[in-house]
């Protein structure tokens, strides 16, 4: 599936505008604040209902305005036409369509079109905390695996629930949601093991394309060390209660890199962090493109922070695979070697306003 057309209102700097997609590869280019990263938080509240960038959806909202609202069209050989709707009001309500219908789930939406974000932040997949890593497996895993979603968010339920009867110290009623926790853990683990199993081969491979230097390593941890979550939350619950939070889990789960014997967040460069997480990405497209989904790939500072060698295989890489690519830049001139010979399409953007080179 691809963004055919996206209809943008009073998103930041950019008062009403439509893109007309390339299939391929887009450009956006423009000096900086012009209004290029709007664009792909555009695209991004209209698929997920969230921004990249922002807790605050109603800062979004263009100055002086009272809402904003984005409509996308979507196609697919095998399903046709899709329209998407979302708009919001400063005052907080919020309203998403899908083909003229209003949908209380944006899971419905974010299921069509796997996106990719490789925002200038991405080195902190490598470098940050657990939590981004964990995000990067369950977005994949909801792409392949049909009832994750609520699966995932059972157990989340079940351990806000479980972990307020341990500040209360309510042991009577504590088992039955362990009991759950454990259930719904045991689950969500496994679907996160199975498809890290599979989707590695692809990152590994990946990584090697863009820097056939750099040696690393890649694990999965599920969040306790033991083969029963249930064996080991029982064996923890005095711990549980004295500190009034569970602290085995999948909620503790983590994809470790690692290089020689170190973490590889102490010891890479933030290129070559960025390489890697590169990798996780395109890795992971490569795995749904095999599975039958078509990644949107959302690239801002199309380039930054890689030397030429190492671009000239990012954007090989790119080319080479089966996706719709919106990228930005400053300079027109790295954005024309990401496209070769896509044909693609290019965007002068100045003050909110993009122009169809």
């Amino acid at each position: 599936m691809i963004v055919e057309r996206i209809d943008i209102g009073n998103v930041r700097n950019i008062d009403l505008e439509r893109l007309e997609l390339d299939p391929r590869a887009n450009l956006l280019v423009g000096p900086n604040g012009a209004g290029k990263t709007s664009a792909l938080e555009a695209v991004h509240l209209v698929m997920r209902g969230r921004s990249f960038r922002t807790t605050r959806p109603d800062r979004v909202i263009r100055h002086g305005e009272e809402q904003m609202s984005i409509a996308a069209l979507l196609a697919d050989e095998s399903v046709g036409r899709v329209r998407l709707g979302y708009a919001r009001e400063k005052r907080g309500r919020v309203e998403l369509r899908r083909d003229g219908q209003v949908i209380r789930q944006s899971s419905r939406v974010a299921s069509l079109l796997p996106i990719q974000l490789l925002l200038p932040d991405l080195p902190e997949l490598v470098f940050g905390s657990p939590g981004g890593r964990r995000q990067w497996l369950d977005w994949g895993v909801f792409h392949v695996k049909q009832d994750y979603a609520a699966v995932l968010g059972g157990y989340l339920r079940a351990l806000r629930h479980r972990n307020t009867l341990l500040r209360a110290a309510d042991l009577k009623t504590l088992p039955a949601w362990t009991e759950q926790v454990a259930e719904l853990g045991e689950a969500v683990a496994q679907a996160r093991r199975d498809y890290f199993d599979r989707v590695i081969e692809h990152v590994a491979a990946s990584l090697t394309r863009l820097d056939p230097d750099l040696d690393v390593e890649w694990g999965y941890s599920q969040g306790w060390n033991a083969d029963s979550l249930a064996e080991v939350l029982g064996q923890q619950v005095d711990r549980d209660v004295k500190l009034g939070t569970t602290l085995a889990g999948p909620h503790r789960a983590d994809v470790r890199i690692t290089s020689g014997s170190e973490s590889a967040a102490q010891v890479l460069s933030r290129g070559q962090g960025k390489a890697v997480a590169s990798a996780l990405r395109m890795g992971q497209a490569k795995d749904l493109a095999v599975a039958g989904s078509r990644s949107l790939f959302l690239i801002d500072d199309l380039g930054a922070e890689l030397d030429e060698a190492h671009n000239e295989r990012y954007f090989r890489q790119l080319e080479d695979m089966d996706c719709q690519i919106i990228a930005t830049s400053t300079e027109g001139a790295i954005g024309e070697i990401l496209m070769g010979s896509r044909r693609g399409r290019m965007f002068h953007v100045k003050q909110g306003h993009f122009e169809h080179a």
